[in-house]
């Protein structure tokens, strides 16, 4: 029985997402400078993985959150100015797609709709997967 306890403790414990993860859902200023790409990359990595830890324990305020912050993190991708200009038009069309899952995600959030939920969050995760720099930019 401690043992179940000791198990259970930990699993949530597990769960919870890490300050980092929870300060990159705060919404930027909108006077403050845009940030560089690779700290927006790290914002929409630790939104998404934010967001998906949310969904898993049915926190569907902060899947909300998470979803509006990325909608603001994928506008910014698309302004910032060190993105590689071979790759710029290929991220900015990417991250105008990353901006309407986000949309769509905080939707299914507000809905509770977790089929809608889950197909979002995969798309998510591809997307940005896809905004990295290749090597021989």
């Amino acid at each position: 029985m401690r043992f179940l306890s000791y198990f259970l403790m930990f699993a949530l414990i597990g769960c919870q997402a890490t300050p980092e993860k929870a300060a990159s859902v705060q919404i930027l200023p909108e006077s403050a400078p845009i940030p560089a790409f690779p700290e927006l990359m790290d914002r929409a990595r630790n939104q998404a993985s934010f967001a998906t830890e949310a969904f898993f324990v049915n926190n569907w305020k902060g899947l909300e959150d998470a979803a509006k912050s990325l909608e603001q993190t994928s506008r910014l991708i698309s302004k910032t100015s060190d993105i590689p200009e071979n790759q710029k038009k290929s991220f900015i069309d990417i991250s105008s797609e990353l901006n309407q899952e986000a949309v769509k995600l905080k939707e299914a959030a507000s809905t509770k709709n977790e089929n809608e939920t889950t197909n979002c969050l995969q798309k998510i995760h591809l997307k940005i997967r896809q905004l990295r720099i290749s090597p021989d930019a």
